[in-house]
């Protein structure tokens, strides 16, 4: 049976910053309640620009004028970094 060698390793999660890392994205979601209490749940689009993402509560408010609360949802990418290279 082969064998393995491994070793502790000191590591520091970090953002992804590479050149070739995915887009930061945003999006907003609803949490307000329809009248009869469920959750609305409703999302807007995702957008790599935030100022963009960030027009969708106005129109979902237009539609559900008692639809006051929202989450911002990003996506970023992430890194794991290890202290060293191992060998």
């Amino acid at each position: 049976m082969p064998r393995k060698l491994f070793r502790f390793l000191d590591w520091t999660l970090t953002l992804g910053r590479e050149p070739d890392a995915p887009p930061i994205q945003h999006l907003y979601r609803c949490l307000g309640e329809d009248e009869d209490g469920k959750p609305c749940g409703a999302e807007g689009p995702v957008h790599e620009a935030f100022a963009t993402a960030q027009k969708w509560p106005f129109d979902h408010l237009k539609v559900q004028q008692e639809h006051r609360s929202y989450a911002h949802v990003a996506v970023t990418p992430w890194l794991m970094v290890p202290q060293e290279e191992p060998s």
